[in-house]
């Protein structure tokens, strides 16, 4: 995308602002993660600080989601177009990396065996525990040419309600089931799982972020976050310390609210920060957003790496305070995985895997 895209369509700007916020959210996110499983073993503090800084960036993957059903459910486009654009950018990638990430774990992590189940099993379940993220979206591209439909057709109000329902079957039935421990027998399932914040992320990109909304939004943004940690703390606690993750669910009320609060927060400011359009710092930005898929697909690699040391150096949440230590790990890994995309495109043959 040229500058000029950029710079005469609002839309892209914002947008592609939130696509870096998700992608450097997601490195954060595990940049944090090793800590929450050692409750027992750091000091509390410690914990404590990965814990707020994972219950921030819960909202990165949501927010992925809330792009695709902001560019893509608007669009009319024949349904064989639709799908080879999904191979080419998701599932030729996906199928690549899971291949490598089989050969990654058993002669760089030495863990598993090479056999013939390592290749099969990834048509339906992840090699690697990021690549979860591609399977959900497998599943929501296949189910999207008819969201598109019913949205298309569908007046304000429907959406509204569409929304409504949608945050009681995913978020607050589970909550009340957590809370009571009374299994609900009313059937959801029609209007579960992820796909509802396509329809989400339709909705806001279409609404006016008008100051009192973006308030409330910061306002809904703090709460929820302090929901997150604070609720995965004492349910950690009352664990007797084995993490317990209930609040950091992508489907759950907080994460659906915080995740919400984000985008119109992103969205709002772009519009009225003066320096977020300044046409140097969008060379920057949509450079990123351009290799956000790649820089998600890599990462994890460079997170274990810079844990070891092979790179020179060592870092990771674990080292020193984590206050620091975290981000910069974030920060080290997103910016090396960054230029490591940068490069492979530029190698004829692997342009393909590295979208």
């Amino acid at each position: 995308m040229k500058v000029s895209q950029v710079t005469s369509n609002n839309k892209y700007i914002w947008i592609d602002y939130i696509r870096v916020v998700a992608t450097f959210s997601v490195v954060l996110l595990h940049s944090a993660a090793p800590l929450l499983y050692q409750h027992n073993e750091i000091p509390a503090a410690h914990w404590m600080t990965g814990n707020i800084y994972d219950s921030i960036v819960r909202m990165s993957v949501p927010l992925f989601l809330m792009i695709s059903g902001c560019l893509l459910l608007e669009k009319i486009e024949p349904l064989k177009m639709f799908f080879i654009k999904r191979v080419n950018k998701v599932l030729i990638p996906l199928v690549a990396w899971s291949i490598i990430y089989i050969f990654w774990k058993k002669y760089y992590e030495g863990m598993g065996e090479i056999s013939y189940y390592s290749f099969y099993s990834l048509a339906l379940s992840p090699t690697y525990y990021h690549l979860w993220f591609l399977y959900v979206i497998i599943g929501i591209y296949l189910f999207l040419p008819i969201l598109r439909v019913m949205v298309g057709n569908s007046y304000s109000g429907l959406i509204h309600y569409y929304l409504v329902v949608w945050f009681i079957a995913v978020a607050i039935i589970p909550f009340l089931e957590q809370a009571t421990g009374i299994k609900s027998r009313i059937d959801f399932l029609a209007i579960s799982g992820y796909s509802g914040y396509l329809v989400l992320g339709f909705f806001l990109g279409k609404i006016e972020i008008i100051k009192t909304r973006a308030l409330y939004a910061a306002l809904l943004f703090f709460t929820s976050i302090a929901i997150t940690a604070l609720g995965t703390y004492f349910l950690t606690l009352r664990n007797k310390g084995i993490f317990n993750d209930y609040f950091y669910g992508y489907l759950t009320p907080n994460v659906i609210l915080t995740s919400a609060a984000t985008f119109i927060l992103i969205k709002y400011s772009v519009g009225k920060v003066k320096f977020l359009s300044n046409e140097k710092l969008l060379l920057i930005i949509n450079s990123l957003s351009s290799a956000s898929l790649g820089i998600y697909l890599i990462h994890v690699i460079f997170i274990y790496l810079l844990k070891k040391g092979d790179l020179g150096f060592t870092i990771s949440g674990f080292s020193g305070n984590p206050a620091i230590s975290i981000p910069a790990t974030a920060l080290i890994t997103f910016l090396l995985s960054y230029v490591f995309i940068i490069i492979l495109r530029k190698i004829p043959f692997l342009k393909i895997i590295s979208p």
